[in-house]
């Protein structure tokens, strides 16, 4: 194998000679999906056959978990391998801020910004949701975005692609892959590529879930709907929408909650959800089917996952973490796919149980394309490139989750979840006797002793990776915003903490991301 040694600094003209050998790879990310949408995770009634093809010919993990409970923070964090509570994401971001060219993970090391230092071509098509998105950021080489993240509307949206911005009267979801296939073709073939391909679909959240569908699969799902769980409004659900919290605190009432309600047991938001679903998977086909027209298919990976799960009825909620107060943390709100997939690279057919967290996932690219010893400082993300192989690993199945004023923490017997203040309700499931979380044992006292355990673990986990900066029950603050915007609630803190500091808007130094060239194997 031929060595390549260049200076740091000179990296970007001498790449090629190491990059060759490295694979392309392309991060497809959907939005709100929980694994139980796909069939390839055992739905029978929504057609998702190219994501199926994708896990049938890659590796399946069925026990993949979202880091947190919104868009903003598990985008972080999946660029970054830090936890919310690390590089300070807590909330879905707000569309314009203040301070020019803003992204809010800029200061720490990024995927994107990496694998350009490495010698990749890189190209961001889709929601961003990470800071102003008018020009690139993070280093990227192809930008097509739209402003802010939240979808109103799948049609006639305003788009920003590469210094232009117009509306678009196709629908997002096929304009993304339009748009990927150009970065796809006018790829340089002396240099890999990196595409994050963020489709904003299916997108479960309401009022958008609960319009009449009108994309190419409406007519299909209205004779054919699909089932959903009809379960009461779930009590969390009711606090928001009445407006009285746990605690007797005051929750900003106002129709948001009310619209989630109005989403349950909805034949229109189910079919929405299939459908738009439907549109994403016909988005992963044209990816694969371009990849082997171009005769690249071999050389790629092809990453399918989603930025966090989101109930569509389950518990008798709608929407992710945050469309309930307090905040659930249910599996179908923290379960999320994730599938692999390099022809004869990774074996066809595999699915591994081992519990993977976002964090986990910016380690193992970095490993999978010899780039595994590069620092992500303070991380508690792991590599599981081991599992891609099929081989067997060294691995310690817990995930951690946070959203604001909730954390969890899950193994495969038992799940916990801890809240911010004390006063506000806690919860404990025991996962082999009860999978559906139905039962809450926390006020059993047979079960005490598990919940101190489970407990001091959870606080041991943040006090050795958070930031104190960031770590809002230790009295720190978020970037861009926290609950006043849609709860009006920003007092937990303020009222707790003296000198509590306002979520807060500023430009940071960016990351210096100068690799020394590695040989890829």
């Amino acid at each position: 194998m031929r060595a390549c040694y260049v200076l740091i600094g000179l990296l970007l003209s001498t790449a090629a000679c190491a990059a060759d050998k490295r694979p392309n790879i392309v991060l497809i990310v959907s939005d709100n999906q929980s694994q139980s949408l796909l069939g390839t995770y055992g739905n029978t009634e929504i057609l998702t056959p190219n994501i199926d093809r994708l896990a049938a010919e890659g590796v399946r993990f069925d026990h993949a978990y979202a880091v947190s409970g919104v868009c903003s923070p598990t985008r972080a964090t999946l660029l970054t391998g830090l936890l919310p509570s690390q590089h300070g994401v807590h909330v879905a971001l707000q569309a314009q801020v203040d301070v020019n060219d803003w992204s809010v993970i800029e200061e720490y090391r990024n995927l994107p910004q990496t694998l350009k230092s490495a010698g990749y071509t890189t190209g961001l098509v889709g929601k961003y949701h990470l800071g102003e998105y008018q020009d690139p950021q993070l280093g990227f080489d192809f930008w097509v975005t739209f402003p802010g993240g939240h979808t109103t509307t799948f049609y006639d949206e305003v788009v920003v692609d590469n210094g232009k911005t117009f509306h678009t009267e196709k629908h997002l979801t096929d304009y993304w892959t339009e748009r990927a296939i150009d970065f796809i073709k006018q790829r340089s073939a002396d240099q890999p590529f990196f595409l994050l391909l963020t489709y904003n679909g299916p997108y479960m959240l309401p009022p958008t879930v609960t319009m009449k569908p009108s994309n190419r699969y409406a007519e299909y799902y209205e004779a054919n709907p699909p089932s959903f769980p009809q379960e009461p409004v779930h009590p969390f659900l009711k606090t928001w929408a009445t407006g009285r919290g746990p605690s007797g605190l005051m929750v900003r009432e106002g129709t948001t909650a009310w619209t989630a309600i109005g989403a349950l047991n909805n034949k229109t938001a189910m079919i929405n959800a299939a459908a738009e679903t439907a549109m994403v998977d016909d988005g992963v086909g044209s990816i694969l089917d371009v990849l082997e027209a171009e005769g690249i298919g071999n050389d790629t990976l092809v990453i399918y996952t989603s930025d966090q799960g989101a109930s569509y009825g389950h518990h008798g909620l709608w929407g992710n973490t945050s469309w309930s107060f307090p905040f659930a943390a249910y599996e179908i709100n923290m379960q999320i796919p994730l599938i692999f997939n390099q022809p004869e690279r990774i074996p066809a057919g595999g699915a591994v149980e081992r519990m993977i967290g976002q964090v986990d996932l910016m380690p193992t690219l970095l490993e999978y394309i010899g780039l595994g010893d590069t620092d992500i400082a303070n991380s508690p993300g792991k590599s599981f490139v081991a599992a891609l192989h099929g081989e067997t690993m060294e691995w310690n199945d817990v995930v951690y989750f946070e959203f604001v004023t909730s954390r969890a923490i899950q193994t495969p017997e038992w799940k916990y979840i801890s809240r911010f203040p004390s006063t506000d309700p806690k919860e404990l499931y025991d996962l082999r006797t009860d999978p559906g979380e139905a039962v809450n044992l926390i006020d059993s006292v047979a079960h005490a002793e598990i919940v101190a355990v489970l407990d001091t673990q959870l606080s041991a986990y943040f006090d050795e990776h958070a930031d104190p900066k960031h770590d809002l029950w230790r009295g720190g603050t978020a970037k861009g915003r926290l609950l006043d915007e849609h709860y009006g609630r920003d007092d937990i803190f303020r009222d707790r903490f003296a000198d509590w500091r306002e979520p807060y808007v500023e430009k940071a130094t960016p990351f210096d991301h100068s690799l020394l060239d590695k040989t890829y194997d």
